[in-house]
């Protein structure tokens, strides 16, 4: 990991532009070259991120993920800066848009049965995404789905459990917005989910009941 000072550090931010920020400060920036650079703020100075850091966490889970088969971000450049305390990770955009976007400009039917395997496939490969949004969920051009913002990933040795799928379906439908998709979607969704899952399909059943909004 790279040390950027903070002179370069507010250069940065001075020179590209804020696309995310809150009350600490800006946290994705788009620089002139192209790239997004997420920015994590240490809270504290002795804590689990500053052993292993979040922006390490990112820049694993995008490793992980392609080894899966799963599009996602590529890391450039890891850097840390001790004055303000931060972590900064490079990539490249995944090209695309959000799926909320997609959604809201077309028939969210044309998506579901491949919303549907693309669920069931990160469900059977053991990952839980706990910021599995429609805004976190990425179509291309061609129709493949990827993820973006993946700090917050838990990856498993064996597929996730009944109650582990119903906890991620409330991360996937936690806005009002992607739950009034999800329900245009979801004639064509859960079928394409239980033929692709390994999961049996009674459970495939059950799991519709209790998480359909």
């Amino acid at each position: 990991m790279d040390e950027i000072a903070p002179d370069a550090y507010r250069a940065l931010l001075a020179d590209a532009t804020v696309l995310e920020q809150d009350s600490h400060g800006a946290k994705v920036l788009l620089t002139a070259a192209g790239e997004i650079v997420k920015i994590f703020r240490q809270r504290r100075r002795l804590s689990g991120a500053s052993v292993y850091p979040y922006a390490r966490r990112f820049a694993r889970n995008g490793e992980r993920l392609h080894r899966l088969g799963i599009a996602t971000v590529r890391v450039n450049r890891l850097a840390r800066c001790r004055q303000p305390r931060r972590h900064l990770v490079w990539y490249k955009p995944l090209p695309g848009q959000t799926l909320r976007d997609f959604c809201a400009e077309h028939d969210v039917a044309a998506v579901a049965a491949d919303l549907g395997r693309f669920v069931a496939m990160l469900h059977d490969n053991g990952v839980l995404f706990r910021s599995l949004h429609w805004g976190n969920i990425i179509i291309s051009a061609s129709g493949e789905l990827g993820l973006i913002d993946i700090a917050d990933i838990r990856f498993y040795p064996w597929a996730l459990s009944f109650g582990a799928r119903r906890r991620n379906f409330r991360h996937m439908l936690r806005y009002g917005e992607d739950r009034h998709h999800f329900a245009a979607a979801a004639a064509g969704f859960w079928p394409a989910y239980t033929a692709a899952t390994a999961m049996a399909d009674d459970k495939c059943a059950r799991l519709q009941q209790v998480v359909s909004p």
